[in-house]
């Protein structure tokens, strides 16, 4: 499936990789990209940490065996078991990204931006904990992907939820209503899981 947006955070895990500190003007694209999802700071990111050799490395890194980087960054390849595997490094354990830095994408993660909370963040009315990111594409029809971490009681969930051939917008479908219906999708799997 595209990744979309959510290839962010791999994207800022190579950065860390290269470069455990970050500069000020690093931090500030690093803010920009994954909490307000801004496209060109994750275009110099992207530029910054070798284009497609360096993201094709973290993959590589993480055991993301089934996910390819393509040089339009938002048309790389993933599949959602390996997404689940990018989600234990970062909130179960982890000998590829050092704790600093997963405590670092994890409080991006948990500051996106609320236009940005969608998609996973309907699995629990009150959640104690949610760290996402979510991402969405024109690519002949919309792509709707969003992937996290959610602790409901206690129980820490992690999800990856990787969606294509909504609507185009032509019709009655577009990407707004498309986000409500994949959060309504994932409020029934909670309900059922909680």
């Amino acid at each position: 499936m595209y990744t979309a947006s959510t290839v962010k955070v791999p994207i800022l895990i190579g950065l860390l990789h290269q470069d455990a500190k970050l500069t000020a003007s690093d931090k500030k694209l690093v803010a920009g990209m994954i909490r307000q999802s801004s496209n060109a700071d994750a275009t110099a990111i992207f530029k910054k940490i070798g284009g497609v050799s360096g993201l094709n490395a973290t993959f590589a890194r993480l055991g993301m065996d089934h996910s390819q980087a393509s040089s339009k960054w938002w048309l790389s390849t993933v599949s959602s078991e390996d997404y689940i595997k990018l989600l234990k490094h970062l909130f179960v354990k982890s000998s590829k990204i050092s704790r600093t830095g997963r405590n670092y994408i994890i409080s991006e993660m948990f500051q996106v931006n609320s236009k940005q909370q969608w998609g996973i963040k309907g699995f629990s009315d009150t959640p104690n904990f949610l760290a996402n990111k979510n991402g969405w594409t024109l690519s002949g029809s919309w792509i709707m992907n969003s992937i996290g971490a959610v602790e409901v009681n206690g129980h820490l969930y992690l999800i990856s939820i990787l969606s294509d051939n909504h609507p185009d917008g032509r019709g009655n479908v577009g990407p707004k209503t498309a986000k409500k219906e994949m959060t309504s999708l994932v409020r029934i799997a909670g309900e059922y899981i909680l």
